[in-house]
């Protein structure tokens, strides 16, 4: 993953969940289906949290303000 700071932050999401995904085991599939839907949804939910948090966190870094971070 080189020169990654000229990429877009949809970019590098990207990139990265590609190389998980070749890093994950067969076993570890079999696992990741047998999950029951609820608790996928859940633990979606929670990431979705955390990334929105973390894109507002950059917005505020670039210099926006508040209001514009959030919008």
């Amino acid at each position: 993953m080189l020169n990654q700071s000229n990429l877009s932050s949809e970019e590098r999401i990207r990139r990265a969940v590609r190389a998980a995904k070749q890093e994950m085991s067969p076993a570890y599939l079999v696992v990741l289906r047998n999950i029951s839907p609820a608790a996928k949804l859940a633990s979606a939910y929670s990431l979705f949290v955390m990334a929105r948090d973390a894109l507002y966190q950059q917005e505020i870094r670039r210099g926006c303000s508040p209001e514009e971070a959030m919008r």
